[in-house]
């Protein structure tokens, strides 16, 4: 026995060293385990003189940090123990890897908070035109005016085109007994959410800074918008990390509210872009071990949609003719302007901003910062010069923000050179020289809360002439005889301190506010009121106050129309210098939101009838509705009428006799869901789907199609030739269309698709086979049961 023990003891001896001779490098798939915690995860690595190596991607994919200086070798191999900080130990029978490494050699576990898939779907876009509308009409005893406002849209999946028309009878800029018709904007926009740019011609508000002034221009723009990815959050948010000793849980509280909680294993731990509302805060985080014991740690944050997130950048690039005297005349441009801005992130601390315009010889171009400062507040510094005609000027514009749930306080101030000139000034709009505000706001929390602020502004005489109908002794006239040149931007010069404080009171709102202007004459006055809600929709308000322009009081009463089918109304009685009444009723159709009132003013009585509504065309179909202000849909079920539609799980109406319903108030761009009630689909009908997601093109309509159609099905009773019911788990097929069905109990098997006349073979479970011959009659709404039916028998 020690004979043959000593020879395979020499014979593994004289095999090992060939074998290792013969392999002297091997591949190994090995189960990772760091500092005594298994990770889950299976590695590939090399085995070469005794050193154990890998990729630098599989490294990561292990979670080790790999520094970028450590260089690889020319097979991409990086020797683990060339990884500072981290010791390792191989054991070949369980074919393990244990390794040893300090938190900071190690790659952080990400845990991402769930967000919603708000980017995800292809916009939609059908093919039609949406009018919304709101004509009012008032009648006195002495003459009679009528007005609407409307908004023509057309769309496709290339883009909208819109126009806005502003129409008076009887009135209006012409002065009483006129008609006239002043077009608003007419504009042509394509959207690109993949890029986040729209592309726009014709009239437009170019893009601006917080220290810039925004004009209307008609012309070309290409404009970053993130408003075409709802889900899309702009600014910096808070990252939590840790790590923790053993697997445990982490819970994470931002002001009390729990943000999220997930299991985490041993070691570092990442928590980025945590959901947290703007303002300051504190967010706390629990780690929790199996064994219950706690670790909690709290840190400040302060998040502000006046930043961006890091990377992240937009633009706006504009040119064309100032638009002058929007909303009076029709044309009137003026001067040629070309405008750019640029935001982008340098950090989740800093963004940057630049700003040039030039008109009429006249440039400006100029760059601030925006920063968060120890997560205490926001603070923006910008300067801005000018050059042209009239020499050189500059702006300055400074301001800080800090908003938080007790204590929230601002200011901001602009100061420009009498030299300074923008875009706007050259076309009528002076820079204001001076513009000051400051405001501070207190929480009570039960006590109510307090607010202060203070605005100032200096400015100077513009003139901006045209020729309209003023009213004789009209304020807008400044002194003027009817038909005058009118200056609608005098010189300004205001300095005014207000406070207010409100407090709730049971169901009720109290408030007090007051104001003094320093500037004009001490102006100053001082209200109070309460509210007091009657229903989600009703409430009943009354105020009292008085100043240097005399006292008053009111009292009103209010019920909102909501949905189609409410009734509001509006109640309004006041006496001061003057007395107003006011009274009116409203009424929301499927079609349109009606009002009708009647206004008092001292003696003069005035009667009021107002429609607001939409007219649309889309799917071959014309619809009326209530106002549409963004995106709609047109559900189509095929001709099915009375079916319910929902969205968001919310009845929004049943189809008509076309089988069709407007659903308006669609969220653009942004996933919304819609479907329909498969209860009300009858029994003889089949649909492949309820529901439907559905991401719309902004100021567009959508047909979002459920197919339903007749399914032409019957309920069949089979029996063998000795009147058996058929065996269960034959299976009948259908010659017309090769449709196989499964044979169930007494011999019952629901057919589709059926004609007239129509022939089945059966094919019984051993293998026998038989066929059906039959008529089908349908029956509307019901499927019909047709047997007994005698199989004949194939003779073979």
């Amino acid at each position: 026995m020690r004979l043959c023990h000593s020879t395979i003891i020499v014979l593994a001896l004289t095999i090992i060293p060939r074998l290792t001779e013969a392999a002297p490098q091997q591949t190994l798939l090995l189960e990772v385990q760091v500092n005594g915690q298994s990770t889950g995860k299976i590695g590939e690595f090399t085995l070469r003189d005794g050193a154990l190596l890998a990729q630098r991607r599989e490294l990561h994919d292990l979670g080790f940090r790999v520094p970028d200086s450590l260089a690889s070798g020319a097979d991409g191999l990086i020797a683990l123990s060339d990884l500072p900080g981290l010791t390792w130990r191989f054991d070949q029978p369980s074919q393990t890897l244990y390794v040893t490494a300090a938190n900071n050699r190690l790659l952080p576990t990400l845990l991402n908070p769930e967000g919603n898939s708000s980017g995800s779907g292809a916009v939609e876009s059908g093919t039609g035109a949406m009018l919304n509308y709101d004509i009012t009409g008032t009648g006195t005893d002495r003459h009679s005016v009528a007005s609407g406002l409307f908004d023509l849209r057309a769309f496709s999946r290339w883009g909208v085109a819109s126009s806005g028309l502003l129409a008076y009878a009887g009135g209006g800029p012409g002065g009483p007994g006129t008609k006239s018709a002043i077009r608003l904007d007419s504009t042509y926009t394509l959207s690109d959410p993949d890029t986040l740019r729209r592309y726009r011609l014709g009239d437009f508000i170019t893009g601006s800074v917080s220290w810039t002034r925004p004009v209307r221009l008609g012309g070309a723009q290409v404009t970053s918008d993130f408003s075409l990815r709802p889900d899309l959050v702009t600014f910096p948010l808070p990252l939590v990390s840790g790590s923790a000793a053993v697997p445990s849980t982490v819970d994470v509280l931002a002001n009390g509210t729990r943000l999220f909680s997930r299991q985490v294993e041993a070691g570092p731990f990442e928590i980025p872009q945590l959901p947290v509302v703007t303002g300051a805060g504190t967010i706390s985080v629990t780690l929790t071990n199996a064994l219950g014991r706690q670790v909690v740690a709290t840190l400040p944050f302060y998040a502000s949609s006046a930043l961006l997130a890091p990377g992240l950048q937009t633009f706006s690039v504009q040119a064309g003719a100032v638009r002058r005297n929007w909303g009076v005349l029709s044309n009137d441009y003026g001067n040629f302007a070309a405008t750019a801005t640029w935001r982008r992130g340098l950090s989740d601390a800093v963004t940057a901003e630049a700003s040039a315009e030039g008109t009429a010889g006249t440039f400006m171009a100029g760059g601030g910062l925006v920063m968060n400062v120890g997560n205490l507040a926001v603070f923006n510094v910008a300067t801005a010069t000018s050059t042209g005609s009239e020499g050189t000027g500059t702006q300055f514009s400074a301001g800080v923000q800090r908003l938080g749930t007790v204590f929230s306080f601002g200011a901001s101030v602009s100061v420009a050179g009498h030299r300074f000139r923008d875009v706007a000034a050259i076309n009528g709009d002076p820079v204001p020289r001076l513009r000051l505000n400051a405001s501070a706001g207190l929480s009570l929390g039960r006590f109510g809360s307090l607010g202060v602020a203070y605005a100032g502004i200096d400015r100077d005489t513009a003139p901006n002439p045209i020729r309209l109908y003023v009213p004789p002794g009209s304020a807008l006239a400044q002194n003027a005889s009817a038909g005058d040149t009118i200056n609608f931007q005098p010189a300004q010069r205001t300095r005014v301190l207000s406070a207010s404080y409100s407090v709730p009171v049971r169901n009720m709102s109290i408030y007090v506010t007051g104001f003094h202007d320093f500037a004009n004459n001490g102006s100053s006055g001082i209200a109070a009121g309460m509210t007091i809600p009657l229903g989600t929709r009703s409430s009943i308000s009354t105020g009292v106050g008085g100043g240097s322009g005399g006292g008053y009081k009111q009292v009103q009463a209010v019920q909102s129309a909501v949905t189609i089918g409410d009734w509001g109304y509006q109640l309004y009685g006041s006496d001061g210098q003057s007395s107003h009444e006011f009274a009116q009723v409203q009424y929301k159709s499927p079609w349109a939101l009606l009002s009708a009132g009647v206004d008092r003013i001292d003696r003069q009585t005035s009667l009021q009838l107002e429609s607001q509504g939409a007219i649309s065309f889309v799917g071959g179909g014309l619809f009326a509705s209530n106002l549409i202000e963004d995106s709609f849909a047109v559900v189509d079920t095929g001709g099915m009428e009375h079916v319910r539609v929902l969205y968001e799980n919310r009845d929004a109406g049943r189809t008509n006799s076309a089988g069709r319903l407007l659903v308006p108030d669609l969220r653009s761009f942004d996933v919304n869901h819609i479907g329909i009630d498969p209860t009300d689909i009858p029994p003889d009908a089949a649909i492949s789907f309820t529901t439907r997601e559905v991401r719309p093109q902004d100021r567009s309509g959508v047909v979002v199609r459920f197919p339903v159609r007749i399914s032409h099905g019957a309920l069949l009773r089979l029996i063998d030739e000795a009147g058996t019911p058929m065996a269960v788990g034959s299976t009948a097929t259908l010659r017309a269309t090769g449709s196989a069905v499964p044979v169930g109990y007494d011999g019952s098997a629901y057919v589709l698709d059926l004609d007239a006349h129509n022939e089945l073979d059966v094919e019984r479970p051993d293998g026998r086979r038989c066929n059906v011959a039959f008529d089908y009659q349908p029956v509307p709404g019901d499927i019909p049961t047709i047997g007994p039916l005698p199989c004949r028998e194939q003779k073979p």
